[in-house]
């Protein structure tokens, strides 16, 4: 269903479509449920996006600028997205009421699995837990109804009962937000979703996707959350970019030689020699959907190497890791969907203070 009326419409700053937001609800204008998924692009203009758009069969329905209206037939409904490409930081906005349970999946998620310029802005659960706390500095009534939080054996968050247990807990009541302090203090959990409510405000749902589901209140106010995850992604977006992949021919011609500069990730300390049969077993969770192939140890300074493939795009990479941190290497073209998917990765399940370069 389309919500906003953006006939005539123009937009080519952020703060205007804001302000268009803010207007239409102050007119008595009601959005019902919908989400905002904010993105991470690597296209190199909007233009470049638009044709991506195509390429995967979207109908763009209408246009306003850098704000378009676009379409897909899912199980013969017609599911609408407004987009509002943010040229600041090349940051897709998508804003939507599709369903949560099959036309987000079936649809955005899959569009952004299969383009290798494309990725969701997955929310550490370090930054979540910040937002979380920063948000109840600024609301002291803030409610939170549900939560879903995990420790995972390298969580650098003191636990003060069974410290190296990983454990994973779902939460629902009134009074989440005292539940959640005592799970981090006692258990040394961090959030992956939250559902707060600000008392004659906002009521909305966020998790470690970057889905921020929007039930009620003032939409505009979410924005400053989107702000702070853009600018806390940018250096890691960044640190990819430095990465690259070439082949070039030598001996006259006759050989290839291939080029692979890497991107790293640094551990906050010296992790355990546990860390090689961790990453083997948990990286081809279900959640991550890696596979790893051709793995081996090769030298005390590097103790372990492997190709990374990703079961969503088919793309692949390098890695090599040792107890101070993993360098990436590009394979063929960069996919930034796989490389933000495997930094999260690192977070959750290995050093949740970990840092890019």
């Amino acid at each position: 269903m389309t919500f906003l009326d953006i006939e005539g419409k123009y937009f080519t700053d952020i703060s205007e479509f804001v302000e268009y937001l803010s207007q239409t609800q102050s007119e008595g204008k009601s959005f019902g449920t919908i989400q905002l998924i904010p993105t991470v692009s690597s296209h190199k203009s909007f233009d470049q996006f638009i044709e991506s758009i195509h390429e995967y069969g979207f109908s763009i329905e209408a246009e306003a600028g850098k704000l378009i209206l676009i379409s897909k037939i899912h199980e013969n409904d017609t599911v609408y997205f407004y987009i509002f490409f943010d040229d600041r930081n090349r940051v897709p906005l998508f804003l939507t009421d599709a369903k949560k349970t099959d036309e987000l999946p079936d649809i955005l998620f899959d569009f952004l699995r299969k383009s290798k310029n494309l990725s969701n802005l997955w929310i550490s659960p370090v930054v979540m837990k910040e937002i979380k706390d920063d948000l109840i500095k600024q609301h002291e009534d803030l409610i939170i109804t549900y939560f879903s939080a995990k420790r995972s054996p390298n969580t650098r968050l003191t636990a003060h009962y069974r410290p190296n247990i990983e454990r994973s807990i779902i939460y629902r009541g009134i009074d989440g937000k005292h539940t959640l302090d005592e799970m981090e203090f006692y258990y040394g959990v961090l959030p992956k979703i939250l559902e707060m409510k600000i008392p004659n405000g906002i009521s909305f749902k966020i998790d470690n996707k970057g889905i921020i589901t929007i039930r009620e209140g003032d939409i505009t106010s979410i924005f400053d959350i989107i702000e702070r995850l853009v600018c806390h992604i940018k250096p890691i977006k960044d640190a990819i970019g430095t990465s690259g992949y070439s082949i070039s021919k030598v001996g006259k011609k006759q050989f290839e030689r291939t080029i692979q500069i890497p991107w790293s990730v640094s551990f906050s300390q010296t992790v355990t020699d546990t860390i090689v049969p961790n990453v083997c077993q948990n990286i081809e969770e279900e959640e991550w959907d890696f596979s790893l192939l051709e793995y081996s140890e090769v030298s005390p300074e590097s103790p372990f190497s492997a190709r990374v493939i990703d079961n969503n795009s088919g793309s692949s990479f390098d890695i090599t890791l040792n107890n101070r941190g993993i360098r990436i290497f590009p394979v063929e073209k960069t996919d930034i969907g796989s490389y933000l998917r495997f930094y999260e990765f690192v977070l959750e399940s290995v050093d949740s203070l970990a840092t890019v370069g």
